[in-house]
């Protein structure tokens, strides 16, 4: 059941914190989920070479085909001891989850002042919880309403986009899919074209030329502002479905300032949940009132902007280096793919 919000509370939302654009980021990225894991199982990379997956001038539908292969074996993944790093926020201990194609939760916390962030996603919403912001407030969208609604303005992505960013990423029939272009160290480049409610939104993604792996995804806006970027990385081939999933997953938000580090030390695949419909369901946090982002009443405004329900969340201390990402995600680039981005340095 949807939550009822409390009208006495849609005043102009503004989200302009780090916190709440990091919970928005993560809520806004996705794909899907099955197949025979004997081919890759044993293997791990940087300790066993993965196997040759393409051949030396693939075909895009055997890049496609190969990353499809890898998406399909995981039904589910449960990695119930993640550590999620931010910039200017303590480390937080965190647990990721994830049944493709829409369902997603990520929730963290520290040993002292307990859950600190809660975003998830079921087949009918997503959700996210900042337990530092005021006023109290759990935002929410439902799917169907997301491109009308107030979220769209200040992250223009579909809400069914999750799973990629744990590295199960899925080329939809109904983009336009150019490549495969050769990169730099090995690397190739799938260039996508994808209608989006402001114009065609483009996306870059990078694999590795001899496995398939999907190493690096950067989303564009309509006018070739780099909007997004993933980059995941420590691959190791989960025995159960055989698919190689990564084990450190980077993202960037550059207009905010966003970047942010998911660590995964263990991972769990294609098992049921414990309590799936607990897991999948928008929580209830005493205190915090539900406030729909699809309503007419709700608008998202800058950071600079006065006022507002939902102000940037309380400073925190700055975060030692270590646990920024270990090399800077690539500059936006122009409009168009005059050139694929540039690779990550070193």
């Amino acid at each position: 059941m949807t939550p009822t919000p409390d009208r006495s509370m849609m005043a102009p939302v503004r989200a302009g914190s780090r916190a709440c654009l990091l919970a928005l980021v993560v809520v806004a990225l996705a794909s899907t989920g099955a197949t025979c894991p004997n081919a890759l199982r044993g293997y791990q990379v940087g300790v066993s070479p993965l196997p040759r997956a393409l051949p030396e001038q693939p075909t895009l539908e055997q890049v496609i085909g190969t990353v499809h292969d890898n998406t399909r074996r995981v039904r589910s993944l449960m990695a119930p001891q993640a550590v999620l790093s931010v910039p200017g926020v303590p480390r937080l201990s965190a647990q990721v989850a994830c049944e493709p194609p829409r369902r997603f939760r990520l929730r963290a916390q520290t040993s002292i002042t307990g859950g600190e962030l809660d975003i998830g996603s079921n087949d009918d919403l997503f959700w996210l919880w900042i337990r530092r912001h005021e006023p109290a407030v759990t935002l929410y969208c439902r799917h169907d309403d997301y491109a009308k609604s107030a979220a769209r303005k200040l992250i223009p992505l579909r809400a069914d986009w999750m799973p990629e960013l744990l590295g199960l990423v899925t080329f939809r029939p109904e983009d336009q899919h150019e490549g495969p272009v050769p990169s730099s160290e090995g690397r190739i480049e799938i260039r996508t074209t994808m209608a989006g409610p402001d114009g065609a939104m483009r996306k870059s993604t990078i694999l590795d030329g001899t496995t398939g792996l999907v190493l690096e995804q950067h989303l564009f806006t309509p006018t070739g502002e780099r909007l997004a970027s993933v980059r995941t990385s420590r691959h190791r081939v989960d025995p159960t479905s055989g698919a190689a999933l990564p084990r450190l997953v980077e993202v960037s938000w550059p207009a905010s300032g966003v970047e942010f580090q998911l660590e995964l030390t263990s991972i769990t695949t294609n098992m049921p949940p414990a309590d799936p419909g607990q897991l999948w369901q928008m929580p209830s946090y005493e205190g915090f009132q539900p406030i729909d982002l699809a309503d007419p009443a709700v608008t998202i405004t800058g950071p600079a902007s006065p006022g507002g329900a939902l102000p940037a969340a309380t400073p925190l201390p700055a975060a030692p280096a270590a646990m920024a990402p270990q090399r800077p995600l690539p500059p936006a680039q122009p409009a168009g793919f005059s050139s694929p981005p540039q690779p990550y340095p070193g």
